[in-house]
């Protein structure tokens, strides 16, 4: 069972960050946080690593609705949306399915929010596919 989607990218980084933020945002979906893995490697272990950031996205109503539900869910907050460079050139873009985020908590109403949400992430994706697919 997959715990992320992923869609591939004919564009530049700096683009596909763009692209990444619209089709968040077009799903109700913010950015809460944004982590340079490339720099933060650079600093830390002074080691060169390709462009890799991580986007830690946020739906506000489904994350509200996960709390009422369980307290604690908060743990697994923010999805994380990954968008790397590939050696090819490629942009890469992975999405963690909110499914297999909240398998621990057994609470009926849970599964169901947390089925919402994949939804939603899957409907990023289609939206960067679609761009994707798009002449330039």
């Amino acid at each position: 069972m997959a715990y992320h989607f992923s869609q591939t990218l004919n564009c530049t980084f700096d683009d596909a960050i763009a692209q990444v933020t619209a089709a968040l945002q077009a799903e109700g979906m913010g950015i809460l946080t944004e982590i340079d893995v490339q720099a933060a490697f650079k600093k830390k272990l002074d080691v060169d690593f390709r462009r890799y950031k991580i986007l830690g996205a946020c739906h506000p109503k489904i994350a509200y609705r996960m709390l009422q539900t369980d307290d604690k869910a908060g743990v697994f907050y923010p999805c994380n949306v990954v968008v790397q460079e590939q050696e090819n050139g490629q942009i890469e873009v992975s999405a963690v399915d909110p499914k297999m985020m909240f398998l621990a908590i057994t609470d009926p109403h849970a599964q169901v929010i947390a089925n919402e949400g994949s939804q939603i992430m899957q409907a990023v994706m289609e939206r960067l596919r679609q761009n994707a697919s798009l002449p330039a």
